[in-house]
């Protein structure tokens, strides 16, 4: 590892380093693309079953539980997007007071918390998923969608969340130059 000292006695960023940010900064990207497609699946199947209900008088049966689907998977691709532009929640009241080493050692410790939450959060999402692929469970709409399949996006978006926030922890740990 290089021993040169940027600001506040961060070391600069060694080339595995950069491409695993890269790397995830992509995965970032390509969630984000997914997030907004299904923005767009979410309005189709809204705007369709309007039409339907003004034209027809009757209903789709569907746009309310795939809206809702799609909502998840807004939400969960979105998060790593987040994480990655700092656009999570942020309390940091005492990381003002602290500053330098201290300072980026108390960021590693959150989000090796945060990690570790993520990746609960994933285990519980893969159980999830499991039980109701392992029981073929359907949805009680019209519908009968096997469950597993929006529930599919919940191991998955968490474990990427985790991967981010250990990419992070690691970064202040480690003491790398700030990324912005």
């Amino acid at each position: 590892m290089p021993t040169s000292s940027g600001q506040n006695g961060s070391v600069a960023e060694p080339r595995w380093a950069r491409g695993l940010r890269r790397g995830l900064d992509a995965v970032a990207i390509v969630a984000l693309w997914i997030a907004g497609l299904t923005l767009v699946a979410i309005l189709v199947v809204m705007n369709v079953e309007i039409v339907v209900r003004y034209l027809f008088g009757t209903s789709t049966l569907i746009s309310d539980e795939y809206a809702g689907y799609g909502f998840v998977v807004m939400i969960l691709t979105g998060l790593i997007y987040a994480h990655r532009r700092r656009a999570l929640l942020r309390v940091d009241f005492a990381l003002s007071r602290l500053k330098g080493r201290a300072g980026r050692i108390l960021l590693g410790i959150t989000a090796l918390f945060s990690t570790v939450l993520a990746i609960f959060s994933a285990y519980a999402g893969y159980k999830t998923f499991a039980l109701s692929f392992l029981f073929n469970s359907t949805s009680s709409y019209a519908s009968e969608t096997p469950l597993w399949i929006p529930q599919s996006v919940l191991p998955i978006g968490f474990a990427l969340l985790a991967l981010s926030f250990a990419e992070e922890a690691m970064r202040h740990f480690l003491g790398f130059e700030d990324r912005t």
